[in-house]
């Protein structure tokens, strides 16, 4: 399943071969998707787009939540399982559900006057972390109820985060910036990437590799847990903005040339 404008939803049922339209009933961008079984999802986006499926993508029920997010943009969606959904985005926005994604409360991050765009959020070692523009990063022991904010080591925008196993946490985002954990965030250190290519996406594979995407086509990939990665490119050149594996090892991309496989072989260096 993919999401992206005018509130599409995309869904193949091949493992990323072919895919098909489906409508939402929401005309806005949607920015972010998850799953918590094959059948029950939520999708959001802009304009505090929230959407609800329950049959595996195939229809889709508006969720209103203009109380909590008014117009402004959720940018990203995270299921925790037991019916636990997260929604964040714009201005330090966070919502949060507890029966698989029907009703949804507003929670404060950080403080009153916390007001960054959060880009993800994802379990960790046992608690929720985000990350978000401005170098922000924190942490929740309370499944999200509280959030303390963490010493980073970078100030630009973080776009996203992978539990890569082994205790390790790695967090990439603007200008080819990459930072490895493995001490439960007390230290951090840069993993350099040789580019100033922003990364958008990542994601870890079932034999352990991480894979990182981002814009004019870059893919870098690492097998020893994020303390290395090698730089490829994609021959389109055309941004991706997530990547995820499939059933049968398959990978799949999202971008500006919409959605589709990935062939790690075909990628080339510079």
């Amino acid at each position: 399943m993919a999401v992206g404008e005018r509130g599409f939803a995309m869904l193949s049922d091949d493992g990323g071969k072919s895919w098909r339209a489906v409508v939402t009933p929401v005309n806005r961008t949607l920015t972010g998707v998850a799953f918590e079984t094959e059948k029950l999802g939520v999708a959001v986006g802009h304009g505090g787009s929230l959407v609800r499926t329950e049959d595996g993508g195939d229809t889709w029920t508006a969720i209103d939540v203009e109380n909590d997010a008014g117009s402004d943009s959720l940018l990203g969606v995270t299921s925790f399982g037991g019916g636990r959904f997260a929604a964040y985005g714009a201005f330090g926005m966070y919502l949060d559900s507890s029966d698989g994604g029907a009703t949804w409360q507003r929670r404060q991050v950080i403080s009153e006057e916390f007001e960054n765009h959060i880009s993800q959020v994802l379990p960790f070692n046992g608690a929720l972390w985000m990350v978000a523009e401005y170098g922000t990063l924190a942490r929740s022991e309370d499944g999200g109820a509280t959030w303390i904010e963490v010493v980073s080591p970078y100030h630009g925008s973080f776009f996203g985060a992978i539990d890569a196993g082994g205790g390790v946490l790695v967090i990439f985002g603007m200008r080819g910036t990459v930072f490895r954990t493995a001490d439960g965030g007390l230290t951090w250190q840069k993993i350099e990437t040789g580019t100033t290519t922003a990364f958008n996406g990542g994601s870890r594979l079932s034999d352990g590799r991480i894979l990182l995407v981002g814009n004019s086509g870059v893919v870098a990939e690492s097998t020893d847990n994020g303390a290395t990665f090698t730089l490829k490119w994609s021959p389109v050149g055309r941004g991706f903005s997530a990547v995820a594996e499939v059933a049968g090892g398959g990978i799949v991309v999202v971008g500006e040339s919409g959605a589709g496989s990935l062939d790690l072989s075909a990628l080339t260096t510079r």
